[in-house]
């Protein structure tokens, strides 16, 4: 018996609480923050004709390509 009761006392503290966090008035503005996480990816690729793509979502660095008469060199730095 003493189970039942924490059982109902617990489902009625839970309602009470989520009902509070949805009881905005209908037109009122209410905010959400969401927090995550995306990692940083880097892809440096050579095409045929000997030039660089790069595709990446990080700022953490730099590159460079120099290029001779016969060569092409790609440059990177990470900051």
């Amino acid at each position: 018996m003493q189970s039942h009761m924490r059982i109902r006392a617990t489902l009625i503290t839970l309602l009470v609480t989520t009902l509070s966090l949805f009881s905005a008035p209908i037109g009122e503005s209410v905010v959400l923050r969401l927090v995550g996480y995306i990692p940083e990816r880097t892809t440096f690729t050579a095409t045929e004709d000997g030039f660089f793509l790069v595709e990446s979502n990080a700022h953490t660095f730099t590159y460079t390509v120099e290029e001779s008469p016969t060569t092409r060199t790609l440059l990177v730095v990470a900051r």
